[in-house]
Formats: C-alpha cells, sequence, structure tokens
C-alpha cells in the first residue's frame, strides 16, 4: 500500500483515539451503592477526570498533536509522532498503574454521601470506561508510531497557505495571462 494513502486514515484515527480516551475518561469509572439501616440508600459515581484530572489533559493533547500533523513540514510530523507516542504512553500509564487515584476518589466520593454514617455496606464496581480510555491511549501510541515513520513522506500544504516571508520573491506579472495565473497560484498580481 502506497504510504500516502495512510495520511488521512492516521490522522482521523490519531483524532479519534484522542477523542476516545477524553470521552472514556468522562464517564463514570466506578459506583458505589451506599446502604445504611434507618437511611435511604446512595448512589454514587466517580468519573476518569474526578479519579485521574491529568488523563483528560493528555487525551486534549493527543487531539492537538492530531491536528498539529494536518499543518507542519515532514520534518515536524515525526516530531509530533513521537511526542504522540510518550503522551500517549504516559496517559495510558497513568490510568493502569495509579489504581489507588480511583480508589481515593470513590472514598472522597462516598464520605461525601448523605446516606454515609461510617458504617454499612457499600458495594463497589467498576465500569468499562477505565479499559476503554487506556484502549483510546494504546491506539494513539501506535498511531503516533505510524506518523513518526511515515510522516515525511506525507503531502504537505501548498505554499499559498505560509506567510508572505516564507514564500520566494515573485516579480510582478506583466501580461493578463500572467495576470490570471497568479490569481490561480493565490498570490496578488498587482504587488
Amino acid at each position: 500500500m502506497n504510504p500516502r494513502r495512510l495520511y488521512g486514515p492516521v490522522v482521523l484515527g490519531t483524532l479519534a483515539a484522542g477523542g476516545l480516551a477524553f470521552f472514556a475518561a468522562s464517564r463514570s469509572w466506578a459506583e458505589v451503592r451506599i446502604a445504611t439501616d434507618g437511611l435511604p440508600s446512595d448512589s454514587v459515581s466517580v468519573t476518569g477526570a474526578d479519579a485521574q484530572p491529568l488523563v483528560p489533559a493528555l487525551a486534549i493533547v493527543i487531539v492537538t498533536a492530531a491536528l498539529a500533523v494536518l499543518a507542519s513540514s515532514p520534518r515536524v510530523r515525526r516530531v509530533v509522532g513521537a511526542f504522540t507516542i510518550l503522551v500517549a504512553i504516559a496517559g495510558a500509564a497513568v490510568v493502569v498503574l495509579d489504581s489507588s487515584s480511583l480508589g481515593d476518589a470513590v472514598g472522597r466520593a462516598v464520605e461525601e454521601s448523605p446516606a454515609y454514617t461510617g458504617t454499612g455496606s457499600q458495594d463497589f464496581s467498576v465500569s468499562i470506561w477505565k479499559y476503554v480510555t487506556t484502549l483510546g491511549f494504546v491506539v494513539a501510541a501506535l498511531l503516533g508510531g505510524v506518523t513518526a515513520r511515515l510522516g515525511g513522506v506525507w503531502p504537505t500544504m501548498g505554499s499559498r497557505y505560509e506567510s508572505p516571508a516564507g514564500r520566494p520573491a515573485v516579480t510582478a506579472p506583466q501580461s493578463d495571462a500572467e495576470m490570471w495565473k497568479a490569481l490561480d497560484e493565490g498570490r496578488d498580481p498587482t504587488q
């Protein structure tokens, strides 16, 4: 397969993986049912953002990196790909290795519940969203690797999107045909 054909799918995939990680981090990762004798029971849920605030921030960095690939040069794309790998691995590591923060967040949420008296039973259940967040980061790391490897051969934006200082100096067109050609190229023929 031609590596240039992977440009769109990899950028969109990285954008989707970062978006998935962000979305999954905003969902409920743990739910606790608090039942105390003499009081009505209460359900408390803890989102990934409550437990680990760094996770949604890292997901936004991945989304931003995917968008940066669109406007960057081939060399910068390789750097962005490597940076995406690092951020995605860090995000997955935070989710997988830091399980104490989820327990701490659940403990704080239970203590804030009006049904909590210090005694009673607590039914604790973990949802699948924590693992979906990890999956989003793993996919982003893989796609960051593809970007780092193939980003140098992907097409870049045309010169019309560069700043005027970055463009080569062009002489003013002399004939009508040269003026129309300058307009087609996105240049001002009167300058």
